[in-house]
């Protein structure tokens, strides 16, 4: 019974090693992204069972390189003592939920904030009518539609609006450039789908495609069903010519389990930036607050 169970545990620690280098290697395989929401878990499973085997120097090694991996993964992501230059730009970023309960506390949260640039997803028939009551404070907006979940739109204020990014049909990306005190700079909102089995890859790519027309610095924030070490942030954000700000942070509770994971993100030029977590209101997701340095025009 016990060598079986010993058994059972080398079984756990190889299946939990190949997951964890498994979401190192997308590309190789878009499956890669997926199995890489799921890095900290598999890596404390594996120190879990490496711990248990610990008399065996080949279970140890494998559990130190679980440690590494997760210790990398945890400093990469810790937030950074920096300074936000000024002046800021204040962002607020929220996945609406097509199915919400209303409208109501997600307004009067955005007119607390004090936001210069919100980005909304999943604007939906039913929640639509946002745009229409946040007009007055932010009067230039850009909305694109987006499958039956919903659109996704970028509102501002105190800007200019001098050019727009057409809506390209299922791509769950609005963009626009504006004109602020330091220049212009375009300001996006993204949704993309789950990774695979589902379409992100390809969609991925297609967004990319776009950023790479855009002149000048570029914002975008978004739910991006990926987690921040995920090569779909991290190709968007080259094709941006951002990083993502802030430390990762959980905005989204994974069903079945409830296993809290980071996929609403906000890139900026160098990643320069704070966030802060905002309640999840109407949504299942919670909203993240940002403060950029407002962005340098190109000379």
């Amino acid at each position: 019974m016990l060598k079986l169970c010993r058994v059972g545990i080398w079984a756990l620690l190889i299946l939990a090693i190949l997951s964890l280098a498994g979401g190192f290697m997308v590309a190789l395989h878009p499956l890669g992204d997926s199995l890489a929401v799921f890095r900290v878990p598999f890596a404390g499973l594996a120190m879990i069972c490496a711990f248990i085997l610990r008399h065996d120097a080949r279970a140890a090694m494998l559990g130190a390189v679980a440690s590494g991996v997760m210790l990398v993964s945890w400093l990469g992501h810790s937030p950074t003592e920096t300074e936000v230059r000024t002046p800021q730009i204040t962002l607020y970023q929220k996945n609406m939920l097509w199915r919400n309960n209303g409208n109501e506390t997600l307004i009067e949260a955005i007119r607390i904030s004090g936001a210069d640039v919100v980005t909304l997803e999943e604007i939906s028939r039913e929640n639509m009518p946002i745009l229409g009551d946040l007009r007055a404070d932010y009067p230039v907006q850009q909305f694109c539609p987006f499958r039956r979940v919903g659109g996704v739109a970028v509102l501002a204020r105190g800007v200019t609006a001098t050019n727009r990014l057409a809506c390209a049909e299922d791509l769950g990306l609005a963009a626009m450039e504006v004109e602020g005190p330091t220049g212009r700079f375009w300001v996006a909102a993204l949704h993309l789908p789950w990774p695979w089995p589902h379409e992100q890859a390809e969609h991925v790519d297609r967004v990319v495609k776009r950023l790479e027309t855009l002149d000048g610095p570029v914002i975008l924030a978004g739910d991006f069903n990926a987690v921040g070490w995920s090569h779909a942030v991290a190709q968007i954000g080259e094709a941006g010519g951002m990083a993502r700000v802030g430390p990762y942070a959980a905005t989204f509770d994974l069903p079945p389990l409830g296993y809290p994971i980071g996929i609403d993100h906000v890139l900026a030029p160098g990643g320069e930036g704070e966030i802060e977590i905002q309640p999840k209101l109407a949504s299942d997701h919670h909203g993240v607050l940002a403060h950029l340095p407002w962005p340098d025009a190109p000379q």
